[in-house]
C-alpha cells in the first residue's frame, strides 16, 4: 500500500517545473509542424506521450525505489537483448542504414532511451553495498565497466554517437561520487588521452595523411574493426566536418547547422512572434520538431525566450543536484546523480549542438523535442528523483 504520509515530502515545485517546459514544448512542436500536412499529427501525439508518461511517472513514485533496484540486472539486460534484436528487426531512418527503432503497429519505441535509465538502477544496486563504497581500485569496477561498455558498443553501432556517449557521462561522476582512486583516475585518463590521436586516425582519418602506407593502415584497421564494418558511418563523419567548418558545404553537409544559426540569430532580442518564425514554416530548418526544436522557439521568442527556458532547465538540474546529500543511503545518492546527469548533459548538448558549439549528434532536448521514447524515459527519471525524495526519512 501508498503511505500517504509520502506526499509531504513530494516535490510539487519539481513536477510543476516538468509541466511548463514540456507545455512550452507543445506550443513549439505545433508551430514547427502545423504548416506541414504530413506533420500535423505531432503535436497530438506528443501531448499523449506527456500524459503517458506522467501515469508511468506516477507509477514509479509510488514503489519504493529500493524494491525498484532489485530487478534493475533483469531490466538492464533485458533492454541490451532489445539492442540486439534491433539489428534483425530495426528500423531508421528514410534512405539510412540507421537501426534505431521497433515498429510495433502505431509505436516506434526506441530501447536505447531507456539503457539510459536501466544503467543507472544498476549502478545504484551495485554501489548499495556500502562494502564497495571508498577508495575503490580498478578491480573493483570490472562489473560496472562491463554493463556499461556492453549496450555503450551496441548503440554505437546502431550508430548513435549521441546516445553512446551519454552512458559514458554517467558511469564517469558516479564513479567519482561512490570514490575512486586517485592512482586509477590518472591512469584511465592517461590511456585515454595517448589513445585519441591514434583512434581518430583509424576511425576518422585519411589514411594516406596517418599512415604513408596505406597497406598497413587497411590490415590494421581489418585486424581492429574488421575488413568491411565502418563504425563511423559516412554521414556522422560529415556531420563533424561541418561542425568545424559549416561554411565550407552551407547548402550540403553543413545544411542543418547553418539554418539552425540563421533561426537562432533571427530571433534577436524578442523574437519573431509565435508561429512567425519563417525559418520553420518555409521549410529552411530540418528536424525542426526533434533535434532543433530550440532553435524553433528561439527565432519565435528570441533571445529572451532562449534565456528563459534555459532558466527553467537551470533551476530543474539544480534542484534535482540539492537532493543528492540529502538521500536516504547510497543508492539513492547515485540514483540523483545518475539520472540528473542524463538530464543535464542532454540539455547542454542539444542546446551546444544548434548553436554551433558541438557536433549534430541527435541529441533530444528533455521535454521538449518530440518522441514517446524519450518523454516516457525522462518521466521515468523524474519519478525515481521524487521517489528518493519522498522516502529519505523513510525507515
Amino acid at each position: 500500500m501508498f503511505d500517504r504520509r509520502l506526499l509531504e515530502d513530494f516535490d510539487w515545485v519539481l513536477l510543476l517545473t516538468i509541466i511548463v517546459i514540456s507545455i512550452i514544448g507543445f506550443m513549439a512542436i505545433y508551430s514547427a509542424s502545423n504548416s506541414f500536412s504530413t506533420e500535423k499529427q505531432y503535436f497530438e501525439k506528443q501531448i499523449i506521450w506527456f500524459f503517458l508518461g506522467l501515469g508511468v511517472m506516477a507509477v514509479v513514485t509510488m514503489i519504493d525505489y529500493r524494491i525498484i533496484e532489485r530487478f534493475a540486472l533483469i531490466m538492464h539486460f533485458t533492454i541490451i537483448l532489445l539492442l540486439i534484436l534491433m539489428f534483425f528487426f530495426g528500423i531508421g531512418g528514410k534512405g539510412s542504414d540507421v537501426q534505431r527503432w521497433f515498429k510495433l503497429g502505431p509505436f516506434t519505441p526506441q530501447p536505447s532511451e531507456f539503457a539510459k535509465i536501466t544503467l543507472v538502477l544498476c549502478l545504484a544496486h551495485f554501489f548499495s553495498d556500502s562494502r564497495r563504497i571508498g577508495d575503490l581500485g580498478l578491480r573493483d569496477i570490472i562489473w560496472p565497466i562491463v554493463i556499461t561498455l556492453i549496450p555503450f558498443i551496441l548503440i554505437l553501432k546502431q550508430p548513435d554517437l549521441g546516445t553512446a556517449g551519454v552512458l559514458l557521462l554517467i558511469f564517469i561522476p558516479i564513479i567519482y561520487l561512490v570514490g575512486i582512486r586517485y592512482k586509477v583516475i590518472l591512469i584511465t585518463t592517461g590511456l585515454v588521452v595517448v589513445s585519441i590521436p591514434f583512434v581518430w586516425a583509424l576511425l576518422f582519418g585519411d589514411q594516406n595523411y596517418y599512415l604513408k602506407d596505406s597497406n598497413t593502415y587497411n590490415k590494421i584497421r581489418s585486424e581492429l574493426i574488421g575488413k568491411d564494418h565502418q563504425p563511423i558511418k559516412p554521414y556522422q563523419l560529415e556531420r563533424i566536418k561541418s561542425f568545424l567548418n559549416p561554411e565550407k558545404d552551407p547548402t550540403g553537409a553543413g545544411y542543418q547547422l547553418t539554418q539552425s544559426i540563421i533561426a537562432v540569430g533571427s530571433g534577436q532580442l524578442w523574437g519573431k512572434g509565435y508561429m512567425e518564425g519563417t525559418q520553420v514554416h518555409l521549410g529552411f530548418l530540418p528536424a525542426r520538431h526533434t533535434d532543433f526544436i530550440f532553435s524553433v522557439f528561439t527565432e519565435e521568442w528570441g533571445f529572451i525566450g532562449g534565456v528563459t527556458l534555459v532558466g527553467l532547465y537551470v533551476f530543474l538540474i539544480l534542484r534535482c543536484l540539492l537532493y543528492i546529500g540529502k538521500t536516504k543511503d547510497r543508492s539513492g545518492s547515485v540514483l540523483t546523480l545518475g539520472i540528473t546527469i542524463i538530464l543535464a548533459f542532454q540539455v547542454i548538448i542539444n542546446i551546444s549542438m544548434v548553436l554551433g558549439m558541438f557536433p549534430i549528434v541527435g541529441i533530444p532536448l528533455p521535454f521538449m523535442s518530440y518522441g514517446g521514447s524519450a518523454m516516457i524515459s525522462n518521466m521515468i527519471g523524474i519519478g525515481l528523483i521524487l521517489n528518493v525524495r519522498m522516502r529519505r526519512y523513510d525507515i
